[in-house]
């Protein structure tokens, strides 16, 4: 019986690891997010949904036909 409690531990173990991880990365994703221009936009219209650039979004910005 105390394999089964050690293994029920170490399950939780790596679920608390795991959940850490996540959220770790999420918040890596939201300072990126605000770095890179997102946050301009969500001062300049705070009451508005704001929507994520595609790519085909910024290739045209890059060329210039925006």
């Amino acid at each position: 019986m105390g394999s089964r409690e050690d293994w029920a531990l170490e399950k939780e173990r790596r679920k608390l690891l795991q959940d850490q991880i996540v959220t770790e990365h999420k918040k890596n994703k939201f300072i990126k997010e605000m770095k890179s221009g997102l946050g301009e936009k969500i001062l300049k219209e705070p009451n508005k949904i704001q929507k994520k650039i595609t790519l085909i979004q910024k290739i045209k910005k890059l060329v210039g036909w925006n």
